[in-house]
């Protein structure tokens, strides 16, 4: 999958009035998997579950978006606010690519 979403891990964005970081690129989709920054007022520890609906642990908590919007057109808004313009393009169109084969 394209280097330019992997540069962006570790990167923090405000999402819906919070502020979360992307720790995870999904190369099936992609998505992008972000987690809610302890520092805000949603960063409170939740149970997590594992893929059998067993808690396991307590995480903040994460949500995954898709890098592109509802009809497949454009970037995710939340993706654009990460990336300068320049990089916006070539993002789109390699996604574009990718998601047609």
């Amino acid at each position: 999958m394209n280097t330019q979403l992997y540069k962006l891990i570790g990167q923090e964005t405000i999402y819906q009035d919070d502020s979360y970081i992307l720790i995870e690129i999904i190369d099936d989709g992609p998505f992008l998997v972000f987690q809610c920054s302890a520092i805000n007022g949603r960063g409170k520890k939740e149970i997590q579950r594992d893929q059998h609906g067993n808690a396991k642990r307590k995480s903040l908590p994460t949500f995954t978006i898709s890098c592109l919007n509802e009809f497949k057109t454009d970037l995710h808004p939340t993706l654009k606010e990460m990336l300068p313009p320049e990089a916006q393009a070539s993002l789109l169109q390699a996604l574009i690519i990718s998601h047609s084969n």
